[in-house]
């Protein structure tokens, strides 16, 4: 076994000024000793600075920071003496050294403007900047990066190295147009390189694919220098999944026979609701495509942006839970000045990292119980929504929520895997929101899915795309569906009208809204994407809900623009269908509207309860759930001869994330603040939590529940083929482990 395939547990450390104001302060033993009373087993530091320094004896490739004391190969051999492993941070793109030897090296904007990885204000001129960052297609590839993972592995004896900001953009105000690249597309492709953002213009749909394919055959060379001089290192890469308008998920996805582990970098959790961290392990999980190999979630030690300030505690205890509960491996990031000078949050560190300690293997989530798969498309994200990814990512967050509100076991697997018998065979029901591309294979593995036994859930824009960018002009599976496909309404708000004869919408309004105002209200007051539905036309279905038109193409009332219009004429066309699928139980629900992107945007019980009761009646029970509100985590991973779930409550005393309406002509100056973003304070116990386990998961015997943590037998009774567990207080974690009593 590698030494990455047990549970770890980091701390990344950063010394990033260039003057270095605390790096003398700063020597191998203060940070082993820190790793070790937080309980961390994996400590992650540069081996080279974006400056150009490195923090090893010997380089023949960088000056030696001049500040520091610390010495990385006497730190990896007094580390590995306590059972600790030392990861180097490496091939950094960003180096204001080689940018100030090789100007020419560096990567340019198409009007020769040097590409920063360091935030200028817009209107500001780019002017010796600290992080310019260095073209992979100029000779830095080869006379610096490979050499330096190299020589930062021999030189340190470090366990792994990371590949950190590595980065080399398709987008075209990001992408590089230096002399380098220029010459090699054309001598790769046979094109100029393009500086249009067409993607009707083949030049342009190449250059991104091929941006994308440097980015991977890079990662390869450092791979090969990596391994040879050290085979046993782990050789990751930082994706940021929800950063660079998650340009990253496409390399690990074509990466993903070569990397060890992903750094799944999640700064973006205290400007997000409770879910992104878990999102962002669940879907590097689903792309990296082997549950062996850990992603590693970060959790940063300070609040916002204020690298010298820490947040209240909860935030950084229930960070860290979410991201074990969701399968990844417990990251936190501490910035030298936040060390000295506000090292608050370092208390529950060392106090969830020491649980997790303790817990042991029942922390392992290499194995989660299988129900709801979740497939993701890079190929939608990056060429259906290439313009507007959040479009695509918004629809297939909106069904996590809402399968995280619902408390059963899902995950999220990559679209390309789908085809596998060994990935469809797990699950019960696929997820395909808003799959616009879809290629022949994938095609033909859900229908042997829903011929096997399996439930589709679809949504909108089903495979109206080929991976070639032809248009199908129907929807995938039509015929599987009962349904004809007649083209796409836009008409900025429409309703779902429920069809009361199914039985299935007792309590809700016959018609729910869909639509919303325009969040930039420049020319539009509606956004026309958010209403907008498929035309479909039922033949040999189950109709649960018709499409049914808006009285006008924005409200009167109220507001006079920014409102919802009343509902008018229902039309002979489907919003939502059912429909059986052979002899095995199998079958397909269908929504015409981006069911998910609603819910992720608004957030409305409403749209939880179109999903939730189509679910329970027609498809089979999840083999384990959980009853409890909305505002608790439940996950799921057989462990020995059980399975663990991991409880963690995000019921938050206050927890304020203001978004602005937006401008209009009438706008005056703003009433209350740009933006307020509150941390929450203190955890909201919950009581009465239930736990329903089938005896599919783990038979007929006598079945024991413990508190893992500390040691609490809880209650058990049998009712039928299941075993109910009671827990009665949830203050903000337990790790419950279920197995056969023995």
């Amino acid at each position: 076994m590698r030494w990455w395939n047990k549970p770890l547990r980091v701390l990344q450390f950063n010394l990033e000024d260039p003057y270095g104001f605390y790096a003398y302060r700063v020597d191998e033993d203060l940070l082993l000793n820190l790793a070790l009373k937080l309980h961390a087993n994996t400590i992650v530091v540069f081996a080279r600075d974006a400056w150009g320094r490195v923090f090893y004896d010997g380089s023949k490739l960088y000056p030696r920071h001049p500040n520091s004391k610390l010495d990385l190969s006497r730190l990896v051999e007094k580390a590995r003496e306590a059972g600790v492993h030392v990861v180097v941070m490496s091939a950094h793109t960003a180096n204001r050294y080689i940018y100030r030897l090789h100007p020419k090296w560096a990567q340019r904007t198409s009007n020769g403007e040097v590409v920063v990885l360091e935030h200028y204000p817009t209107r500001a001129k780019i002017s010796d900047p600290h992080w310019p960052l260095i073209c992979i297609n100029s000779p830095a590839m080869e006379e610096y990066f490979i050499p330096e993972v190299e020589e930062s592995l021999r030189a340190t004896g470090a366990d792994g190295v990371l590949l950190d900001s590595f980065r080399y953009m398709p987008d075209p105000e990001k992408a590089c147009y230096c002399e380098y690249c220029k010459t090699r597309f054309k001598r790769d492709t046979g094109f100029d390189l393009p500086t249009d953002d067409s993607s009707d213009e083949e030049a342009y749909r190449t250059a991104w694919e091929w941006r994308e394919n440097v980015v991977v055959e890079a990662l390869r060379k450092l791979w090969r220098a990596a391994k040879l001089a050290n085979r046993d290192a782990m050789f990751f890469y930082n994706s940021h999944p929800a950063g660079w308008s998650g340009r990253g998920n496409v390399i690990v996805e074509k990466s993903r026979s070569i990397l060890d582990a992903v750094f799944a970098e999640a700064s973006e959790a205290d400007t997000n609701a409770p879910g992104m961290l878990t999102m962002a392990a669940k879907l590097t999980r689903g792309l990296l495509g082997d549950p062996s190999k850990p992603v590693f979630v970060s959790r940063n030690l300070f609040y916002l942006l204020r690298t010298t300030q820490s947040p209240p505690l909860v935030h950084i205890r229930q960070g860290i839970r979410e991201v074990v509960a969701a399968g990844g491996q417990p990251w936190v990031l501490l910035f030298s000045s936040q060390l000295f000078e506000d090292p608050r949050s370092l208390e529950a560190v060392e106090q969830v990292y020491g649980e997790l300690e303790e817990a042991g293997e029942y922390v392992d989530t290499r194995d989660p119980v299988s129900y709801v798969a979740v497939a993701f498309s890079t190929e939608t994200h990056e060429k259906a929504y290439r313009e507007a990814p959040s479009f695509y990512v918004g629809e297939v967050s909106g069904f996590t929520y809402m399968l995280s509100n619902l408390h059963v076991p899902w995950s999220i697997v990559s679209l390309k895997d789908i085809s596998r018998h060994e990935v469809w065979s797990r699950h019960k029901i696929m997820v395909l929101p808003n799959t616009a591309v879809l290629s022949d294979e994938c095609t033909r593995g859900l229908v042997n899915f829903a011929y096997s036994g399996g439930y589709i859930v679809a949504s909108h824009g089903f495979g109206i795309m080929k991976p070639d960018y032809t248009y199908t002009h129907t929807l995938a599976l039509k015929d599987l569906m009962g349904v004809e496909f007649e083209g796409v309404f836009r008409f900025g708000y429409a309703y779902v009208h429920l069809n009361r004869d199914t039985g299935l919408w007792e309590g809700l309004p016959q018609a729910i809204p869909f639509g919303d105002q325009s969040v930039s209200f420049e020319y539009e007051r509606v956004d026309v994407r958010l209403g907008e539905f498929m035309r479909i036309r039922p033949i040999d279905t189950d109709v649960l809900a018709w499409t049914r038109l808006g009285r006008s193409h924005y409200g009167y009332e109220y507001t006079l623009g920014r409102s919802t219009p009343a509902p008018d004429s229902v039309l002979n066309v489907a919003s939502i269908v059912h429909k059986k699928v052979g002899d095995n139980g199998g079958g397909i629900l269908y929504y015409s509207m981006r069911l998910g992107l609603h819910y992720s945007r608004l957030g409305h019980p409403d749209y939880l309860e179109l999903l939730r009761r189509p679910l329970e009646r027609y498809m089979a029970p999840p083999p384990i759930r959980v009853e409890a509100p909305d505002t608790v985590q439940s996950e799921f991973y057989h462990v020995g001869e059980g399975v663990s779930v991991h409880l963690v409550n995000h019921t938050y005393n206050q927890r304020i994330l203001h978004a602005p309406t937006g401008p209009s002509k009438q706008s005056t100056p703003g009433f209350s603040p740009t933006y307020m973003v509150h941390p929450a304070r203190t955890v909201i116990p919950v009581e009465n939590i239930e736990i329903t386990v089938s005896e599919e998961l783990l038979g007929t015997l006598d079945i024991q529940a413990v508190d893992v943590l500390s040691g609490e037998e809880l209650s058990t009774t049998r009712d039928k083929n299941v075993v109910k567990i009671k827990v009665p207080l949830l203050e903000e974690y337990r790790l419950i482990h279920i197995r056969p009593r023995r």
